[in-house]
């Protein structure tokens, strides 16, 4: 499977582009914004976007939502827990960043534990609160053919030595934590982890060497 990272936006937020490695479709998580590279990128190799998956509903990471929409016609989808933070910017939090961003209301929504088949790919909804309340990471493989190592979208859930922030609303240290525990750690040591900021890494690295993992009930 190719997976294509852009790092976006002043807060090097990343947007990813999945699609089959021999296909003309594809999926864009996250778009972050500009999405210039990003849609040169498509343009390059002949994709069509069949869908735009949110990891969640912080400003940084829809900022671009609008433009490839509007370009693409692509559906959009995201939590339901999150899904008011489209259209508010006070709850996305691009209000108090000073460029406020509103987008319309997004056509599918999640509750977690969700497959969906598009452009090739089956995404598997993992439901991971604790960044956001509608904070989700998303399980990519081949529909066809079997894809090894597992690769996992973690969003704000998961960084490579690191876990989203909990200070902002709706936020909860000890649900993400639980989330991690329960959605992401169960994964095999090779999974590759492809996180909303900074590069990627693998379930094993993040087990045994991210210093929040370490705390009581992280080991495994």
């Amino acid at each position: 499977m190719r997976v294509e990272r852009f790092v976006l936006n002043e807060m090097g937020t990343n947007c990813y582009v999945a699609a089959p490695e021999d296909g003309r479709e594809a999926v864009v998580i996250d778009p972050s914004g500009p999405m210039d590279a990003v849609e040169r990128f498509l343009q390059e190799h002949g994709l069509i976007v069949r869908a735009i998956l949110l990891t969640h509903g912080h400003a940084d990471h829809l900022m671009g939502l609008e433009e490839l929409r509007g370009r693409t016609g692509a559906p959009v989808y995201v939590h339901e827990a999150d899904a008011p933070m489209l259209t508010d910017p006070a709850k996305n939090l691009s209000a108090f960043m000073g460029r406020p961003v509103a987008c319309r209301p997004p056509e599918n929504l999640w509750r977690g534990g969700e497959t969906l088949d598009t452009a090739g790919l089956r995404v598997r909804v993992l439901h991971t609160p604790g960044h956001t309340p509608g904070g989700v990471c998303l399980d990519i493989a081949l529909q066809r053919g079997e894809l090894r190592p597992k690769i996992v979208f973690t969003g704000d859930t998961l960084f490579a030595g690191s876990i989203g922030r909990t200070d902002f609303p709706g936020g909860s240290h000890e649900t993400l934590l639980a989330s991690i525990r329960r959605a992401l750690l169960p994964y095999p040591d090779d999974t590759v982890i492809y996180p909303g900021h900074e590069e990627d890494s693998t379930i094993g690295d993040e087990r045994r060497f991210n210093p929040f993992l370490q705390e009581e009930g992280g080991r495994k």
